[in-house]
């Protein structure tokens, strides 16, 4: 499995590839909407995983998102990143082999989280 380094860096420049992929879909936000509302709502699901197995990190609210328009998501995405690459950003690689309830470790969730992020853009980009 990579580092904790290597799939926060990962999910980092995910996030970026997400936010170009949301603006691209301008023609098209109606078919490009259910992957980011999805994305969104299961990484944060991901990062509130994370801080109950690491007990000392605030736990993020999870969230449903009804994202209307692109600025919408646009605007979820910035609050999203910021409060997930915060989880994230605590975990080293001693923290990679904890015991999750979902996905087996700390690891397979950063991994999920990851690929989560990339799956959503190819969706994105699929039907822009």
């Amino acid at each position: 499995m990579a580092s904790a380094d290597e799939l926060k860096s990962e999910i980092a420049s995910g996030y970026d590839s997400l936010r170009a992929a949301i603006e691209g879909a301008a023609d098209n936000w109606t078919a490009a909407r259910p992957a980011a509302e999805n994305v969104l709502r299961t990484n944060l699901d991901y990062a509130a995983t994370i801080a109950d197995v690491m007990e000392s990190l605030k736990k993020p609210e999870r969230q449903q998102f009804s994202l209307e328009s692109q600025d919408d998501a646009l605007s979820a995405l910035t609050e999203v990143t910021a409060t997930t690459v915060k989880v994230f950003g605590y975990v080293e690689d001693r923290d990679m082999e904890k015991r999750t309830p979902y996905l087996d470790t700390i690891g397979g969730v950063l991994k999920a989280a990851a690929d989560q992020v990339t799956g959503a853009v190819t969706q994105i980009k699929a039907v822009s």
